[in-house]
């Protein structure tokens, strides 16, 4: 039994060595960047919608705080705001050349953004405490259009977790490490089901305190997306890698941005900012 265990650890070992340590720990990095932005951006598209309504917001570093007489509808701008940029991204990507940091950090950015618009849309018809749900009760809709808007939700967030996998793969610094379904496999992983797991533990700083649980006890579920990813792999073919090794570059320079979030983070949105760039510094 023990014998078994070193040599998994030193497959597992070798496995990261052939990939790259740098290049798990940029993607682990671009993932914690993108929970966080995603999330920001999910609670200024609510500040931003109580603004165009009349109201006031403050964002702070877990929430968004309306007041004025703007009721649940402005509840519904992160889930607006969060696909409009999410698809944004998702069509401007194919443009950049390259597989560096850059690339690797808006795949994550998308993702995250999608997903956290789309979730929204799958948990409409089951929590009726969501601010999706809020928002849509506030509408004259037909009946059952929620569990329609859920299904194209939960569509939506299968063919992006899916698609993913090809995206993916394309990072490898050499072909051999995606000549095969087991190969592509373990690429996967390491390249996106585990730094999806490791980032929602890594995000959690960003989001303290947390005493209404509005955002930290949701962050395990994150991955749970990423293993359609996964799965994805092992059949996707059309990616075969560089003829030519490439490296990955300590990724230095997304380390001080996710440091530099997590300081605007604690310093200023923990006291809360004005969407309302008139009322700030007064």
């Amino acid at each position: 039994m023990t014998s078994d265990v070193s040599t998994q650890a030193a497959d597992k070992s070798r496995s990261l060595q052939g990939i790259g340590p740098s290049l798990v720990l940029a993607s682990t990095l671009a993932s914690t960047f993108g929970i966080v932005f995603a999330r920001w951006l999910d609670d200024f598209g609510d500040g931003l919608a109580a603004e165009l309504l009349g109201g006031d917001a403050v964002v702070f570093n877990n929430r968004a705080v309306i007041s004025g007489d703007v009721g649940d509808l402005a509840l519904g701008g992160g889930f607006v705001l969060c696909l409009l940029i999410g698809f944004l991204a998702l069509f401007t990507y194919p443009t950049l050349r390259g597989y560096g940091i850059p690339r690797l950090t808006l795949l994550w950015l998308l993702l995250h953004v999608l997903r956290q618009g789309l979730s929204q849309a799958v948990l409409l018809p089951i929590d009726s405490e969501s601010h999706l749900a809020l928002a849509y009760g506030t509408l004259d809709a037909p009946p059952g259009l929620e569990v329609v808007i859920a299904a194209a939700g939960g569509v939506g967030l299968l063919l992006i977790a899916l698609s993913a996998a090809s995206a993916f793969l394309a990072f490898t610094p050499r072909r051999q490490l995606v000549a095969d379904g087991r190969k592509r496999l373990t690429f996967a992983l390491w390249m996106a089901l585990i730094p999806a797991a490791v980032s929602a533990f890594a995000a959690i700083p960003f989001f303290m305190p947390d005493t209404e649980g509005l955002v930290i006890p949701g962050l395990p579920l994150v991955a749970l997306m990423f293993l359609a990813t996964v799965a994805a792999a092992p059949g996707t073919t059309t990616v075969v890698g560089p003829s030519e090794e490439r490296s990955t570059p300590w990724p230095w320079g997304l380390l001080a941005m996710v440091g530099i979030a997590l300081l605007l983070h604690l310093a200023i949105l923990k006291g809360g900012v004005s969407v309302d760039p008139r009322q700030w510094g007064g």
